[in-house]
């Protein structure tokens, strides 16, 4: 094991507990929220995780048995080192690194708890599950499913070959010019004229790869408007600065670099101004504190996991960040959404948290889907959790029509103990209660998209999954669970409401 390699011993005294759980409440906390050593079982601890946080503290011995700077190229290598990543030297002497190695490695269970008894789902009926093949897609990756309401499309992207497809109500599929990286958000900025954000990696990367498109179908052009991003994922328009002219705020997850990147007034020529930090995964532009100005929320995922706010000071710019909520560096956080789901007039926060692409892929019994609730003063409170193991993505969306908000979920990772759960839908029935019900068809992929609107223009509220195997063993299990022919997308057709 790589701390024998280290020469840490692992036997824990009381003293070096103690002085261990002191040292990492400073050196832990300086870069992300505190974990608590029962967050991991005690091999992962030792295996995985504490081996990486000795290579992050400078130690030559760890960063060469984990063979940091393997299969990068020079330029990947030369952007890691320029942010600092892994130190030469140690920022921590070799005694103080293993007194922390003593205390989690005694506080640590050897197995975690299994997750918390939860509501079994019922049959969801009242949609219509119709499959949808790509013709020459065998094993689908699909990193982008989108409901554009203004043509009753249906936006796939497909990272194996980083083609664009539109599928229209009559079943006809088009193929629209490819990107030259996966597209993982569409985004209406106008009537006809889209824009694409292409991600550069899926895996994590440091490499600049990534790039916006927009799509102009009032002038049939198709062009790169930024490129050489630092894997964007996510981006919203919206004017800023009040000045009838709208802003573009993106959303760079980057790997250990990245960024929020404001675009005043939209100009991709210019130099944005950078928020935040690495792992910058959504962004909602609300007027939060009800000052007449738009602020930007923002989830951040990688490390430091976080929902955090900058409130909008006019004329571009923004307050320092502050943290409306901070999780664990392990929790796992995937997405959000602010909705008032207590119908109280205030914005409440839905999550979902079960990223377990990670270094501690063990299933993990605080994975899920959570609501906090906004008490009106700032803070937030933990009002609704719902365990699942590798939950990836919930939206709101009211798909019965009785004016309250129901939840659509999906999970992605092997965990799931019954596959056909991987796609929930919580129907809300009022205080904070949901009853949850699947689909059976949900069995048939691996889902790590959605998207939630009105797909066929009647009036209701349509689900639309996307499935994604990231390689062949996940493609060869979904084969062996009996799945003959993988669909790439599964649109749920809601039929609650009369045509």
């Amino acid at each position: 094991m790589l701390f024998l390699h280290l020469g840490y011993g692992i036997q824990a005294q009381s003293d070096s507990k103690l002085k261990g759980k002191t040292l990492a409440e400073s050196y832990c906390a300086s870069c992300h929220a505190n974990p608590s050593p029962t967050l991991l079982p005690k091999h992962i601890w030792q295996q995985k995780v504490l081996p990486q946080m000795a290579a992050f503290m400078g130690f030559k011995v760890a960063q060469d048995s984990l063979k940091v700077w393997e299969n990068k190229s020079e330029e990947e290598i030369a952007r890691v080192k320029k942010l600092g990543i892994y130190p030469s030297t140690p920022q921590i002497s070799k005694e103080d690194f293993q007194a922390i190695i003593s205390y989690f490695l005694e506080e640590a269970p050897v197995v975690l708890p299994p997750q918390i008894p939860k509501e079994a789902p019922s049959i969801l009926d009242t949609f219509t599950p119709k499959k949808l093949f790509i013709e020459g897609i065998q094993s689908p990756q699909t990193s982008l499913v989108a409901i554009n309401e203004e043509r009753s499309e249906l936006i796939i992207a497909d990272a194996n070959t980083n083609q664009v497809f539109v599928n229209v109500q009559q079943d006809q599929l088009f193929t629209l010019p490819a990107t030259a990286s996966p597209a993982v958000h569409f985004i209406k900025r106008a009537p006809n004229t889209y824009n694409f954000i292409s991600v550069g990696s899926i895996a994590p990367s440091d490499l600049a790869q990534g790039a916006i498109y927009e799509m102009n179908l009032n002038q049939d052009s198709w062009e790169v408007q930024v490129e050489d991003l630092a894997r964007p994922v996510f981006g919203a328009w919206a004017d800023l600065q009040n000045d009838g002219k709208e802003d573009f705020v993106l959303c760079n997850y980057g790997n250990h670099g990245g960024n929020l990147a404001v675009f005043s007034d939209g100009n991709f020529k210019a130099e944005p101004l950078l928020l935040g930090g690495s792992g910058a995964r959504k962004v909602e532009l609300v007027d939060l504190n009800k000052d007449g100005k738009l602020d930007i929320v923002a989830l951040f995922c990688q490390g430091n996991e976080r929902l955090s706010v900058f409130y909008n000071q006019g004329n571009g710019s923004f307050e320092f960040e502050q943290i409306l909520l901070q999780f664990s560096a392990v929790s796992g956080t995937s997405y959000f959404e602010l909705q008032d789901m207590n119908a109280d007039g205030l914005l409440d926060i839905i999550t979902s948290n079960g990223d377990n692409w990670d270094y501690s892929s063990v299933p993990k019994p605080y994975h899920g889907f959570r609501i906090y609730s906004n008490n009106g003063n700032g803070d937030f409170e933990e009002s609704w959790f719902y365990p699942q193991y590798g939950a990836a993505k919930v939206m709101s969306l009211d798909f019965d029509g009785d004016g309250d908000l129901d939840l659509a979920s999906i999970a992605f990772y092997d965990d799931i103990e019954n596959p056909a759960q991987q796609f929930l839908l919580f129907e809300n029935v009022g205080n904070l209660k949901f009853l949850p019900k699947f689909i059976p068809e949900a069995a048939e992929g691996k889902w790590l998209t959605m998207d939630v609107g009105d797909l066929d223009g009647d009036g209701d509220s349509d689900i639309v999954l996307g499935s994604y195997a990231h390689n062949t063993l996940e493609y060869t299990k979904l084969l062996i669970r009996g799945v003959s022919e993988i669909p790439s997308v599964l649109i749920l057709e809601n039929q609650i409401l009369p045509n």
